[in-house]
């Protein structure tokens, strides 16, 4: 009897170096605007005072935020790549590994790291090397290059990194920089499912009390509904 041969397909980690983080960013404002609609949704739907709108607005993210987090960050991944995919012409089917906050944010935000098959990760650097190298190098020399109070830990000579099998999740992430073009359009599609993302599940971060009467708030309308349709 013939028996399958499987194996588990080995991933590499790889840090997304332009993130924006959950820290004073767009990210941010969107979390906020989106809990400020919600709260003017409710008041106006259940006829709430402005003092019960300011505290639904306050509820939201006192809880389950570290999960609101990891859902926008699953649906960013993919959007971030899609440009790149479009360029390199391959997929690379990049999945969340790992999301990281530092103690303070003085100087430095969230990062974002994230799972690419070892194959993908070596057709990505073969075709980068071969369509991007001297790009590779302006971004490794204006990276890494120390400054007043800056003292970075690695060369800013590409050629001292050595091989690329040897890299670690932060060389790598530093070679996505190639794609990044200031002057690109502005990205609507990740900006629009990363919306969609908060909105659909930032009523989770509401305290469960805020919950329990907002779930009342509904009931009290639907009852009030039903009784109408009667006469």
């Amino acid at each position: 009897m013939l028996k399958q041969l499987s194996f588990i397909m080995s991933k590499t980690i790889v840090n997304i170096p332009n993130f924006e983080g959950f820290y004073c960013s767009w990210i941010d404002e969107e979390i906020n605007h989106i809990a400020r609609s919600e709260a003017e949704y409710y008041a106006e739907d259940y006829d709430l005072s402005e003092d019960k709108q300011e505290e639904i607005e306050e509820s939201y993210c006192t809880q389950n935020y570290d999960k609101l987090e990891v859902e926008i960050c699953k649906t960013y991944i993919p959007h971030y790549f899609e440009a790149i995919e479009d360029e390199i012409d391959f997929e690379l089917n990049a999945s969340f590994e790992s999301l990281t906050s530092p103690k303070f944010y003085n100087f430095e935000t969230d990062r974002l790291f994230v799972e690419i098959d070892d194959i993908k990760i070596t057709m990505l650097m073969n075709w980068i090397f071969n369509n991007k190298l001297e790009k590779l190098k302006e971004v490794v020399r204006d990276r890494f290059t120390p400054s007043s109070g800056y003292i970075p830990h690695y060369s800013n000579d590409l050629e001292a990194w050595g091989d690329v099998n040897i890299w670690d999740y932060n060389q790598l992430g530093t070679a996505l920089l190639v794609f990044v073009d200031e002057y690109a359009d502005f990205n609507y599609t990740l900006h629009e499912y990363v919306s969609e993302t908060i909105h659909n599940n930032i009523y989770n971060t509401l305290s469960d009390d805020m919950q329990k009467f907002l779930d009342k708030e509904y009931d009290k309308k639907e009852n009030k509904k039903a009784q109408l349709s009667l006469f």
